[in-house]
C-alpha cells in the first residue's frame, strides 16, 4: 500500500472514530449499538496502520488479494448490522401491535361504560 493511501485510510479511520464518539456524546446514541461502531473504527485504524497484518490474514485465509479480504470484511460487518436492524424492527413491530391492542381494549371498555 502506498504511503499516501495509508495516510488517507488512517485519517478516515480516525474521523470515523471521532464521528461515533461525537454521536454518542451529543446525541445520546445507544452505547450498546455504539460499541460495534467503535470496535469497527479501531479495527479499520489497526488495518490502516499495519497493512501487512491485513496481507497476512488475507493470505492465511486463502484470499487471492488483500482487497478481496477487506471487501469481505466490510460485507460481513454490514450483514451483521443489517441483521441487528431487522431484529430491532421486529421487536418494535411486536411492541406496536401490543400497544394497539391494549389501546383498543381500553377504548372499548370506556365506550361501554358511557
Amino acid at each position: 500500500m502506498s504511503g499516501k493511501l495509508q495516510i488517507v485510510f488512517i485519517l478516515a479511520s480516525v474521523l470515523t472514530f471521532v464521528f461515533v464518539i461525537t454521536k454518542i456524546r451529543k446525541q445520546g446514541m445507544n452505547i450498546d449499538k455504539s460499541i460495534v461502531w467503535i470496535l469497527w473504527s479501531i479495527l479499520l485504524l489497526i488495518i490502516s496502520v499495519f497493512p501487512k497484518l491485513a496481507d497476512f490474514i488475507s493470505s492465511s485465509l486463502g484470499f487471492m488479494t488483500t482487497s478481496n479480504f477487506i471487501f469481505t470484511l466490510f460485507i460481513f460487518f454490514l450483514y451483521i448490522m443489517l441483521f441487528d436492524q431487522v431484529s430491532q424492527i421486529s421487536k418494535l413491530q411486536e411492541k406496536q401491535k401490543e400497544l394497539i391492542q391494549k389501546l383498543s381494549i381500553k377504548e372499548y371498555k370506556e365506550s361501554k361504560h358511557e
